[in-house]
């Protein structure tokens, strides 16, 4: 009798050391999906949307915390950082998370070198894929938005292209003389000015007039400046 209960209590040992081995493991798992679908929910992923995506708990848990309905609040979050803090409010009490966001996806890096003012071309560039959280800020994700623009220092093999590199094709440079057309109803003016800031197309540049006046108008595809009637504005 003796021996089946000590046989008994054997196995019922076992069993709870088993299942609450299993309870600590599934809490991480529970609580990264909880945290996954807080992120979601507040569209921290909303750049990320054909990447793979981990989240990784930085804090370290303690055993006897188990939530199967954990609430989650931000505490502080960096813009284009990848750690987030996060507060967990179980059972009444209080957890603070740090947690790290790492995510894979594919990016552009420059294919060979290409010399400081170079307009860029598709054969210039390359798609490699690779961590995002570990890039410089602002890096580019497809080659469209890269294609067409000029960058504005040497760019060497495999280095990730970010915003601050490149800028459009300037239609209009600081200090040119450009034709300014000021257009109304039934009625076009022409004549010439100073441009006091480099412009794009469509982009809004700033011009100063033979008279000393100073107005804004819109660059077209010519690198003329169009300013509106309805628009006309003069800065003193």
């Amino acid at each position: 009798m003796k021996i089946i209960i000590y046989f008994i209590l054997f196995v019922m040992f076992f069993s709870i050391n088993s299942v609450s081995s299993a309870t600590r493991q599934i809490d991480s798992s529970i609580l990264t999906h909880k945290i996954y679908n807080f992120f979601k929910k507040e569209k921290f992923f909303k750049d990320f949307r054909e990447d793979s995506i981990d989240i990784l708990i930085r804090t370290p848990l303690k055993k006897k915390i188990y939530c199967e309905k954990p609430i989650l609040s931000l505490v502080s979050y960096i813009r284009n950082s990848n750690i987030v803090d996060l507060m967990l409010t179980c059972n009444k009490k209080k957890y603070y998370l740090t947690v790290e966001i790492q995510s894979v996806g594919k990016y552009i890096v420059a294919n060979k070198y290409i010399p400081h003012g170079t307009k860029i071309q598709a054969s210039d560039l390359k798609i490699l894929t690779g961590r995002l959280d570990q890039l410089p800020h602002h890096t580019y994700r497809r080659k469209k938005d890269v294609i067409g623009r000029v960058n504005s220092r040497d760019i060497f093999p495999l280095q990730p292209i970010t915003t601050f590199m490149i800028h459009p094709v300037w239609l209009v440079r600081v200090n040119q003389q450009v034709k300014i057309i000021i257009q109304g109803k039934n009625f076009t003016i022409s004549s010439e000015a100073k441009s006091l800031n480099n412009g794009s197309e469509n982009e809004m540049v700033r011009v100063k007039t033979n008279t000393g006046k100073i107005i804004q108008g819109i660059v077209n595809k010519k690198g003329e400046v169009i300013i509106f009637f309805k628009k006309y504005v003069f800065f003193d």
